[in-house]
């Protein structure tokens, strides 16, 4: 059975009805799984290629440099988005997890997320599982470009965005070959 709703998809106008089957038949997404790995992976693809166009046009050296800059954007971003939908929202360490956790929601189906302290003053979050963008870098050949982890500058974001004055730790595994990182970040408050 295919996911979409029927309300996103009628407005299409096909030549014959055997278009529009061929389409949904091999086109439309089987489950939601589906649906939010096939869009995690064109935001990867254009995040990457991006990247590999900067580098291009502009030097290696910029290629780290912008990627910092759209991770620490894409975290302010996050962090008003999480902020905008709870109520009581908590601006201390726990704002950390609650705004990557609705990035993961929506955008980074990949990652498993472990929360393993959760206190005004502290939070640990360890976020583990295959890392679509080192994926996309080294599908392009430019990994060694970018500064890993990538979402340093994503909690970066949340933490300016947020005024919460904390301390920013991380501890890093990667597996280059599976495409798969393994972070810990630890958010102490000063």
């Amino acid at each position: 059975m295919k996911i979409y709703p029927t309300n996103i998809r009628e407005q299409d106008h096909y030549l014959t009805e055997e278009i529009k089957e061929q389409c949904q038949k091999y086109f439309v997404p089987n489950t939601v799984n589906d649906l939010t790995l096939g869009l995690s992976n064109v935001t990867a693809a254009f995040y990457g290629l991006s990247l590999k166009h900067i580098s291009t046009e502009f030097g290696k050296e910029a290629t780290n440099r912008i990627s910092k800059k759209i991770f620490y954007d894409l975290g302010k971003m996050k962090a008003i988005q999480c902020r905008d939908k709870m109520p009581d929202f908590p601006y201390d360490t726990k704002a950390f997890a609650l705004s990557t956790i609705t990035a993961i929601y929506t955008s980074n189906p990949e990652y498993v997320f472990t929360i393993s302290e959760f206190t005004p003053e502290k939070t640990v979050l360890k976020l583990e599982g295959v890392d679509r963008y080192l994926k996309i870098l080294k599908e392009l050949e430019i990994e060694d470009q970018i500064e890993l982890p990538t979402l340093l500058g994503f909690m970066e974001g949340i933490n300016d965005e947020l005024a919460l004055d904390t301390e920013i730790t991380y501890e890093i595994e990667v597996n280059e070959k599976e495409n798969t990182t393994n972070t810990t970040y630890t958010f102490t408050k000063k």
